[in-house]
């Protein structure tokens, strides 16, 4: 197992306790959360209102504020309002990670593996094959890429596999959403590809963030390795197998109490979240499968009202998670990053790998050609999925500012382009009534 050393930086002693703030500090950081949130919140409504994802709007936020127009119209006020100071970007940064955290445990909510279990091979076989048919096709493509594409912690390998997994990541969120939009949510067609969708993410979710786990670790033996991979494997059939039994029974016992509902409730499942993510992060993989595993606890407890489980959502959604897309493009600045031919061949590899993959598993899977073919254009979104998997790519630097572009420009094309072919699809399937 690896532990994590808490890293501290000399500060002055303020009669006995560690002093890292001031006053400058704290009120750049309000303005900073206003006004972040304020145009992230405004830009993400206005996109939703011409039926484009609101992910979209929050990062245009960012980059609205950041380096890429506002550092170049007004680059002395963009300079105040966003400094070079550590103490600062790591007070945002924070809030930052909390926005990532959330979103894969609210992400994990659209999870029912029980559901998905009782939906039989074509499930799994969907959700299994689309996950390994994209890092087929997309690994001995990246390697293609000139090493200037890389990270600097980066190698042919870790940079070309960890492409093919990011082509690999569906967002069951957008799925759902668009389900929804289209009113076929209560189809068999929807419950399979929801289904699908979860075995897909579970997978997919555990492969990311074990390769994370053992590109990130140097000098490890072969034998420390396995016993973080049985360590991980154990975890996530005790989430699966377990944790919705004990989530449960724990919060049985709390309606019970005199304590409020549902306000208990919702601290007993953010805390869950807290505990997963802390118990991944120990066992040596990242938190964020933590958090999508509490999450998908959450989505598999029975008796968790829909109404709690949206007031977490909704409530997460306004504050954290826009803040997390918007600073995005506080760190990165989106003109110089982006390169035609990178950002074209990633869109293309994640949308035709992931449609390939599903596609093939529904005819493994015994379905007819046309859901297959509708299968596969209901995993072509990568959304807020692969815009996380490039984050923390960007972070370990196993990737540069291009190819985080590259992903970022990806995932949105594909989920504002998942909604208009699944509609095609479905009227051609009988599924919906052709428009007037």
């Amino acid at each position: 197992m690896k532990f994590y050393r808490l890293q501290t930086q000399p500060c002055s002693i303020v009669s006995g306790f560690m002093h890292y703030l001031d006053e400058s500090h704290i009120l750049i950081f309000l303005l900073q959360v206003l006004v972040l949130l304020g145009l992230a919140r405004t830009l993400s409504i206005l996109c939703e209102a011409v039926k484009i994802p609101a992910i979209t709007g929050e990062i245009l936020a960012g980059i609205v504020l950041g380096p890429t127009l506002f550092g170049r119209v007004a680059p002395e006020i963009q300079l105040w309002l966003f400094p070079h100071d550590q103490i600062q970007w790591t007070m945002l940064d924070t809030v930052s990670w909390l926005g990532v955290f959330f979103l894969l445990l609210v992400s994990g909510f659209h999870v029912n593996v029980g559901h998905a279990m009782r939906s039989g091979r074509a499930a799994f076989s969907i959700g299994i094959i689309g996950v390994l048919v994209p890092i087929a096709l997309g690994y001995p493509i990246f390697k293609l890429l000139d090493s200037s594409y890389w990270g600097v912690k980066a190698d042919e390998f870790s940079f070309s596999l960890f492409l093919a997994v990011a082509c690999s990541i569906t967002a069951i969120s957008v799925v759902a959403r668009a389900l929804g939009d289209l009113e076929l949510n209560k189809t068999p067609e929807a419950s399979l590809a929801l289904s699908a969708c979860a075995v897909n993410d579970l997978f997919g979710w555990t492969l990311f963030t074990v390769l994370l786990s053992v590109i990130s670790t140097h000098n490890v033996s072969a034998v420390e390795l396995m016993g973080t991979v049985i360590g991980i494997v154990a975890f996530v059939v005790f989430c699966i197998a377990l944790g919705p039994k004990v989530l449960k029974s724990v919060l049985n016992r709390i309606e019970t109490t005199s304590l409020p509902q549902p306000t208990a409730s919702m601290t007993v499942i953010l805390s869950t979240g807290l505990l997963c993510g802390a118990a991944t992060q120990w066992l040596g993989i990242h938190a964020v499968l933590g958090f999508f595993l509490a999450g998908i606890i959450v989505g598999s407890t029975k008796d968790i009202s829909g109404g709690i489980k949206n007031s977490i959502s909704n409530t997460l959604h306004a504050i954290f998670v826009p803040l997390f897309f918007a600073t995005l493009g506080l760190k990165i600045d989106f003109l110089e990053g982006l390169k035609l031919w990178p950002t074209v061949l990633f869109t293309a590899v994640a949308i035709l790998g992931k449609f390939g993959g599903a596609w093939l598993g529904a005819k493994l899977g015994k379905q007819s050609s046309s859901k297959s073919i509708l299968m596969g254009l209901i995993f072509i979104p990568g959304g807020a999925m692969e815009i996380v998997v490039a984050t923390l790519a960007l972070e370990l630097q196993l990737i540069g500012q291009v190819i985080f572009v590259a992903i970022v420009f990806g995932a949105l094309f594909s989920s504002v382009l998942v909604g208009p072919l699944m509609g095609i699809q479905a009227r051609r399937m009988k599924l919906l009534s052709d428009p007037g």
